[in-house]
């Protein structure tokens, strides 16, 4: 159980170091990256929670075809 915590943390903290050479090699500078990350983590939330809203309606509507049956 142990272990399976300190991986996740470790690729979380992977990805974010990734993200940010990324974010780096695009704007030249890391204080340029820096801004960029703060700007992504502020909109995750919101994008987020869009993509789950449309997710959700997109199951509905195939849920809704397959009751409906077979169009003719």
């Amino acid at each position: 159980m142990r272990k399976d915590v300190i991986t996740s943390v470790l690729a979380f903290v992977s990805i974010v170091f990734v993200a940010l050479g990324i974010f780096y090699i695009q704007e030249g500078s890391f204080e340029g990256a820096g801004a960029r990350m703060d700007s992504v983590l502020t909109d995750l939330p919101e994008n987020a929670a869009r993509t789950a809203d449309e997710t959700a309606e997109t199951a509905n509507d195939v849920i809704e075809d397959i009751a409906d049956g077979p169009d003719d």
